[in-house]
């Protein structure tokens, strides 16, 4: 599966050219977080050829309030965030590909639990323990769904679906990372906190401008925003939100540009245990064990 950040390349009205631009904090920060969150859930669960992407316009600098304060608070709630030992990462984008939603709570030990939500056929939840085996168990509403595909593509592709989503209602599948069945792959993308947050980055540059707007209320708590933002009202801006007491953690993002692009982040549990633990065998459908024949590979192939 791919994951795609576009970005738009040109001068703005002050000289200065957008080759900088896609490396604009707070935009970088929330697209890294949200695109590693949804590939990760979304390559996890076996759904191939599903492209992640949110086009991006530049963020042009604006004249901040309070721009070191900004900045400072930039540094520091990303270092808090490249620190933590867990981090539970909920992914809320819109875009003209449809609606996508992950919910992830992962740790530095590849620990990882969470849910799903990419349209038809593509919700349900996922384990994932020490980077081993991955558990995903599909809603009734997905394997639903993927009968009625199946039954457009004949009777063969029907009878199989058909077959299968009733072993799986109710179970988790257990994936085994890393293989392959019937020439078809099933991607099993880690939950990796580190190299979750590889990608992300330290900080504002030198030239990047963060405003940090006054104290408000948001997610129940006291947050101080900071800015990002190009082509005054109505353009796209990106938000980061974080904590007005004690250590500013990051508590969410988000994301809107001018094209109707859409996207809410949530950060929460920092440093809480992950409870990742195996299903019961007796509700586990071990898909490495249902044959290699036409199709075995892709369990519900449509």
């Amino acid at each position: 599966m791919g994951n795609q950040v576009g970005t738009h390349a040109g001068t703005h009205a002050d000289g200065r050219t957008a080759a900088g631009s896609g490396r604009r904090w707070a935009r970088a920060a929330a697209l890294s977080l949200a695109v590693a969150a949804t590939a990760g859930a979304l390559t996890s669960c076996g759904t191939a050829d599903r492209t992640v992407s949110y086009s991006g316009g530049s963020l042009e600098e604006v004249v901040p309030r309070d721009e070191r304060r900004g900045k400072e608070l930039s540094v520091t709630a990303m270092r808090l965030i490249k620190g933590a030992e867990s981090i539970r990462v909920g992914v809320d984008m819109t875009s003209p590909k449809g609606r996508q939603r992950v919910s992830l709570h992962m740790d530095r030990e590849s620990n990882c639990t969470g849910t799903f939500d990419a349209g038809p056929a593509q919700s349900g939840d996922l384990i994932m323990i020490g980077g081993g085996a991955t558990y995903v168990r599909f809603s009734d509403e997905s394997l639903d769904e993927i009968k009625e595909l199946a039954a457009l593509r004949g009777p063969e592709v029907a009878a199989r679906a058909e077959e299968r989503t009733a072993l799986a209602r109710g179970k988790y599948l257990k994936i085994p990372t890393g293989r392959s069945f019937g020439g078809s792959a099933m991607p099993v993308d880690s939950c990796d906190l580190d190299k979750f947050l590889g990608a992300m980055p330290g900080g504002p540059e030198p030239d990047n401008v963060v405003k940090a707007l006054p104290q408000t209320r948001r997610y129940g708590q006291d947050v101080i925003p900071l800015v990002e933002h190009e082509g005054g009202a109505g353009g796209d801006e990106t938000s980061v939100y974080v904590a007005a007491r004690g250590k500013p953690y990051v508590l969410g993002m988000e994301a809107r540009e001018n094209r109707g692009e859409s996207m809410k982040m949530r950060l929460s549990d920092y440093d809480e245990p992950v409870d990742a633990v195996a299903p019961d065998p007796a509700r586990t459908l071990d898909i490495s064990k249902m044959g290699s024949g036409s199709g075995g590979g892709s369990l519900f192939e449509v």
